[in-house]
């Protein structure tokens, strides 16, 4: 196997960001292992992990304290947001904070924190930034960034079994 840090879609793969799910594919670009994705994948090439993948952990319970805290939550315990900020950076030997962070400080920390672990979109949308262009969000039509689009449209077959729902305004 040859690892690149190149990705070449695949000729049809453009719109969906397709590199292909085979080797070759797995290949390309960087990756990380925090949650390998594919067990078949890992344990075809030796690679069982045998994680779990945690819903919460205990960073993400520091940032939402930090983030409560420069809502306007009573600090406890003399913790501030940068006390806060700086446990987490001081386990993954980060430099610390020297001032208070900001609410788009403490953002920027939980996509770093948390970047395989699908909080970017609830953030996002918590912060009002979800219908901004972000990563590859700038790829796909104008028509992506209106405001319904931060609920999903509620399945058909749901709809058909529950008759008195209603759809999802905008859907």
């Amino acid at each position: 196997m040859e690892t690149t840090k190149e990705i070449k879609l695949r000729p049809d793969g453009g719109p969906t960001l397709n590199a292909g799910n085979d080797q070759k594919g797995r290949s390309m670009g960087y990756r990380s292992v925090k949650f390998y994705m594919d067990v078949n994948v890992t344990a075809a090439n030796n690679r069982n992990q045998s994680n779990d993948v945690p819903i919460f952990r205990y960073a993400d319970i520091l940032l939402m304290k930090a983030e409560a805290i420069l809502r306007g939550a009573a600090p406890t315990n003399g913790e501030t947001p940068m006390s806060l900020m700086n446990q987490i950076r001081a386990y993954v030997n980060a430099p610390a904070l020297t001032a208070q962070p900001t609410l788009a400080a403490i953002l920027d920390e939980r996509a770093r924190e948390f970047s395989d672990e699908s909080w970017r979109r609830n953030d996002l949308i918590r912060y009002g930034k979800f219908e901004e262009d972000w990563g590859f969000k700038s790829l796909y039509s104008a028509g992506l960034s209106e405001r319904f689009r931060r609920i999903f449209p509620i399945p058909r077959p749901i709809m058909e079994v529950n008759t008195k729902w209603k759809q999802n305004s905008g859907y």
